[in-house]
C-alpha cells in the first residue's frame, strides 16, 4: 500500500479522500496549504500527491515547479484548457476536475503505482472550455504534445473546435513566436492548392509572372494546419508525403529543393482509414500523418460543457459587439441541455450571438434560442439591426458620434464570417453569395481582421 499526500485547502475534500484512501489500505497524510505540502513531500516523502491547484502560501502550479521527485496529481475546480496543459507541462501525471469520482481516483492511483519509477520529468515541453471527461483528456494531450514537433491529426464532426485544438497546440509549443497559418485542403482546386502548398517559380505556368513562397515555406519555424485533409487530391498526397518524409518542397517550375522547418497538424472529420479501404487515402500518407490521434467529442457528448460554453459565449459577444450581458432562463438551458447540437460547438456560438442581439431584456429565454415560425431571414436581420440599436442608444450615456460606422462595421464581421465558414473559407464561393468582388472581399477580411 501507499503514503499518500492530500493537500487541500478544503477541509471537506481532505476528510472525504482520507476516508476513502484509508478504506483501501494506504495511509494519508493531510496538508492545508502549499508550504504544508512541500515540507510534508521534503520530510515524509509519500509516494503520490494528490494537489489542489488554488491554494493559499504556495499554490499547486508554484509547488509543481520544485517537486519533481514524486508522481503528482493536480485537483482543480477550474476546467480550461490553460490549467491543463501548463500543469502538464510542469510535471504532473494527471489532472482531475472537481466533483471527481471515487472510481477516477482509483483509476489513476492504479496507474501511477503500478508504473515503473521513471522519473516525473514531463513529457510535453486559452480559451477553450471543458471540464468534462472527454474534453479533459483532450486537454492532457495537448499539453503532453505540445513542446514536441511530432505530426498530430484532430478528428472529430464539423464544428468541435478543430482548428482551436491546433493553435493551442501551436501557442503552448517552443514555436509560438514564429507563423501558424492554416489552409483549408476542401477550398481550393488542386491545381491552387498546389501552388499554394508548396508555391511557384516565375514563368511556371500562365499568370506566374512573379515567383512566390508557399505556405510550407511561409510557414517555415512554426506550424501549418491542414484542415479538412481528408478531401486533399489523390495527387497531391504523395507530394506532401514527400515533403513529411524528407522536410523540404520544391515549388511549381523548380530544380532545386528547399529545407523547411514545419510542424504539420492535420484535421479531418472523415474515416481516414475507411478512406484507405476505399483507395481515396494514401496508407502510407495516413500512418505518417497519423503518430498522435487527438479525437474531439461532438458537444452531445460531453453535455455538462454546454452551460459553461454558453456563459463564455455570452461574456464574450458582451464585450466584442457592446451588448448588455444576459442571463439564461430556466427554459433556455432546459433547451440547451436537450438539444443534440449537429453542428456541436459552433452551432452553440452561433445561436448564442443571434439570441444576444435578438432578446428583448436582460433574460435570453428559448425562444431567443430558437427560430420563430413565419419569421424569414430578412426579417430576422431587420430585428438583429434594430434590437442592436436600441441597446447601444440605451447604454451610451451621451449621443454617439460613431454610430453608423459601429453598425456597419459589426454587422460586416458577423455577415463575412458566417459566409466565409459557410463556404469553407473558400472566398471565391464566398464573394459570390456576398455579391461582391473577390478583391472586395480580400479587402474587408484585412481591414475588419477576419482570421481565414
Amino acid at each position: 500500500m501507499a503514503k499518500i499526500l492530500v493537500a487541500d485547502d478544503e477541509k471537506s475534500i481532505r476528510l472525504v479522500l482520507k476516508k476513502y484512501l484509508t478504506s483501501k489500505g494506504h495511509s494519508v497524510i493531510e496538508a492545508s496549504n502549499g508550504e504544508e505540502a512541500l515540507k510534508a513531500i521534503r520530510e515524509q516523502k509519500p509516494d503520490v500527491a494528490f494537489i489542489d491547484i488554488k491554494m493559499p502560501k504556495l499554490d499547486g502550479l508554484s509547488l509543481l515547479k520544485r517537486v519533481k521527485e514524486i508522481p503528482v496529481v493536480i485537483l482543480t475546480a477550474y476546467g480550461t484548457m490553460e490549467y491543463t496543459v501548463k500543469a502538464m507541462e510542469l510535471g504532473a501525471v494527471d489532472y482531475l476536475t472537481k466533483p471527481f469520482s471515487f472510481e477516477e481516483i482509483e483509476e489513476v492511483l492504479s496507474k501511477i503505482l503500478a508504473a515503473p519509477p521513471t522519473g516525473q520529468e514531463s513529457e510535453s515541453g486559452g480559451d477553450i472550455v471543458g471540464s468534462s471527461k472527454k474534453m479533459q483528456e483532450v486537454f492532457k494531450l495537448v499539453g503532453r504534445v505540445a513542446k514536441s514537433s511530432i505530426t498530430v491529426l484532430i478528428t472529430g464532426e464539423s464544428g468541435t473546435g478543430k482548428e482551436v485544438i491546433a493553435r493551442a497546440i501551436h501557442n503552448f509549443s517552443d514555436r509560438k513566436e514564429k507563423p501558424f497559418i492554416a489552409v483549408n485542403c476542401a477550398a481550393l482546386p488542386p491545381n491552387l492548392l498546389e501552388a499554394e502548398l508548396f508555391g511557384y517559380e516565375k514563368g511556371a505556368f500562365t499568370g506566374a509572372t512573379t515567383s512566390k513562397k508557399g505556405l510550407f515555406e511561409q510557414a517555415n519555424g512554426g506550424t501549418l494546419f491542414l484542415d479538412e485533409i481528408g478531401e486533399l487530391p489523390v495527387e497531391l498526397q504523395a507530394k506532401l508525403l514527400r515533403v513529411l518524409q524528407e522536410k523540404e518542397v520544391r515549388p511549381i517550375g523548380g530544380t532545386k529543393s528547399r529545407k523547411v522547418d514545419v510542424r504539420v497538424i492535420a484535421a479531418t472529420n472523415r474515416d481516414l482509414e475507411e478512406e484507405v479501404k476505399k483507395g481515396n487515402f494514401r496508407e502510407d500518407l495516413y500512418f505518417r500523418l497519423n503518430v498522435v490521434k487527438i479525437e474531439l467529442p461532438p458537444l452531445r457528448e460531453r453535455r455538462e460543457d454546454i452551460l459553461p460554453l454558453a456563459h463564455h459565449f455570452i461574456k464574450k459577444f458582451s464585450g466584442e459587439f457592446k451588448l448588455e450581458p444576459k442571463e439564461l432562463s430556466e427554459d433556455a438551458v432546459e433547451f440547451l441541455l436537450s438539444y443534440d447540437f449537429p453542428g456541436n460547438v459552433r452551432e452553440l456560438e452561433n445561436m448564442i450571438l443571434r439570441a444576444m442581439v435578438l432578446s428583448s431584456g436582460k433574460v435570453i429565454s428559448r425562444s431567443d434560442l430558437t427560430p420563430q415560425e413565419g419569421r424569414g431571414p430578412e426579417k430576422s436581420i431587420e430585428e438583429a439591426v434594430r434590437s442592436m440599436l436600441v441597446k447601444l442608444l440605451s447604454v451610451e450615456q451621451k449621443e454617439p458620434n460613431n454610430l453608423y460606422s459601429l453598425i456597419v462595421k459589426s454587422a460586416e464581421k458577423v455577415v463575412i464570417s458566417e459566409v466565409l465558414k459557410f463556404c469553407n473559407f473558400n472566398q471565391v464561393k464566398a464573394a459570390k453569395i456576398l455579391g461582391i468582388h473577390r478583391n472586395t472581399l480580400r479587402k474587408k477580411i484585412r481591414e475588419l481582421g477576419i482570421k481565414v
